[in-house]
């Protein structure tokens, strides 16, 4: 027998707070015995070794040849790694057996929360990892370059891996306080108190109608308020854009009640005009709608459900009815190009100079011989339009303007009554040069000039603009080489 007996012996009675005196009254021997059996000067009978493995749970091989601190620690650590199994498997069932009795309504809300919750998570795990990256890089650049490359990978790699385990962690014990907790002490107390009648608490959301069904999310129980102040403070930017979004309605339908009023301009249309009626006073319906949702929402308010779905839908339905009367209605009007009776023409004389050019941004110009030294131009624009001109250094530039909107409106509202569709056009049609042959030599060269200068000068930025950006890849090149320089020289 080696001296592991007495060293096992010793350990294991102050391990279990034991005095010699009193584990020889246990075992029916003396206190000397004892003494004698942990110095190595005696050894127990068969029967008293036994009786020792009995009592500490031990076997007769292990308590006199081995290290019973060493068999502790791993009896230890495989008991821990099993807690760890059964807690973990415990975790999984528990969550199938809790999502398995929740109704949709409670599922939606506890999956969004954890969504919200990881999106926090994210944000800050984010920012961290920003912030101690930083300091990383600006700790290690005195390194070589390798080692530097080398230290930063590793230490970001071990910080991102740090962050995702603790986010799951808080996420983790975030949900079982919440929610698997929660469903354990309801489970226990419906289970204590299934001979009695059920409690309605109108603050109660329950599961499905079944009798073995359990609530969730009671707030006597609620363990935590963040989430439900989070949830108003997501509920409050919800309301803000709904707010928005109600004032954008309110917009549309003040203008679709101006067009209902503006479409009795066009009751000789026929099927066109009852089609637009139709089709204005359902999209107003549709829109009130839309408006009331979002004010019950905004208040707090419930909606008439049933009512509102059927204004909804009859409303749709009485929509398409208008468009496709309104589609049917303009077949039987006339497109009509040639807009000659809405035109009128107005001229202006300018004096010839050798570098002069006359712009024109709405078409060509036509250039007409005639034995006159000045220049005479004729602009065609709208009968209802004024031309105004500019001729400052070389260049004479022309444009339209409109005092009286009103009666190209009232123009297009006529055509449309006799269902007529032409085209009205507030810019210059047409523009018509008058002068002599040389004349008109003179300002087509100085156009084309004027032309490829423009797009000479375009060229020349792009290139100015390419050998900036060169210059200062050059720069950024120099300094990383005289980085790498200091780095060998270090």
């Amino acid at each position: 027998m080696n001296n592991n007996f007495k060293e096992n012996l010793r350990r294991i009675r102050k391990e279990n707070n034991l005095s010699q005196e009193q584990l020889a009254d246990e075992l029916g021997v003396s206190r000397q015995a004892i003494s004698k059996w942990e110095s190595g000067a005696a050894y127990p009978e068969m029967d008293k070794i036994i009786a020792l493995c009995d009592k500490f749970n031990l076997n007769i091989d292990d308590l006199l040849h081995k290290d019973i601190k060493e068999i502790k620690g791993e009896e230890e650590s495989k008991k821990k790694l099993n807690i760890f199994i059964n807690d973990f498997l415990k975790f999984i069932t528990n969550t199938i057996n809790m999502f398995s009795n929740m109704n949709l309504k409670s599922k939606i809300k506890c999956l969004f929360e954890q969504f919200i919750i990881a999106f926090i998570l994210f944000i800050v795990s984010f920012i961290i990892y920003n912030v101690l990256s930083s300091l990383f890089s600006n700790v290690l650049i005195i390194l070589p370059n390798i080692i530097y490359t080398f230290l930063s990978g590793v230490l970001k790699s071990i910080l991102v891996i740090a962050l995702v385990i603790v986010s799951i962690i808080i996420i983790t014990h975030i949900f079982k306080t919440r929610y698997l907790n929660y469903y354990e002490k309801v489970k226990e107390e419906k289970n204590n108190k299934e001979s009695e009648d059920k409690i309605k608490d109108e603050n109660q959301e329950f599961l499905k109608n079944n009798e073995d069904r359990i609530i969730i999310r009671d707030s006597r129980h609620s363990e935590y308020n963040f989430i439900n102040m989070l949830f108003k403070f997501i509920i409050i930017i919800i309301k803000i854009f709904a707010t928005w979004f109600g004032l954008c309605i309110a917009f549309v339908l003040v203008c679709l009640f101006g067009s209902f009023i503006a479409s009795f301009l066009m009751y000789k249309t026929g099927l066109f005009f009852i089609g637009l009626l139709i089709a204005i006073l359902s999209a107003s319906v549709i829109g009130i709608v839309i408006l009331l949702l979002i004010i019950n929402f905004i208040f707090n308010r419930k909606n008439d459900k049933k009512k509102m779905i059927w204004s909804f839908i009859i409303s749709l339905i009485t929509f398409g009815i208008g468009c496709g009367l309104t589609f049917v209605g303009t077949l039987s009007f006339n497109i009509i190009y040639d807009n000659e009776h809405m035109l009128k023409t107005v001229t202006r004389e300018y004096d010839m100079k050798e570098d002069l050019i006359i712009t024109n941004n709405y078409g060509e110009i036509e250039y007409i011989e005639t034995d006159d030294k000045n220049i005479k131009i004729e602009y065609q624009i709208n009968k209802y339009c004024e031309i105004d001109d500019n001729s400052y250094n070389n260049y004479i530039t022309a444009w339209t303007y409109c005092e009286n909107p009103i009666e190209i409106a009232k123009e297009y509202i006529k055509n449309i009554n006799d269902k007529k569709i032409i085209p009205i056009n507030s810019s210059i049609e047409k523009m018509t040069v008058y002068t002599n042959k040389t004349n008109i030599e003179t300002l087509k060269n100085n156009w084309n000039n004027n032309m490829k200068q423009t797009e000479n000068n375009r060229i020349i930025d792009s290139y100015e603009e390419r050998i900036n950006e060169l210059k200062d890849e050059n720069k950024e090149l120099k300094q990383e080489i005289e980085e790498l320089k200091n780095q060998l020289d270090d």
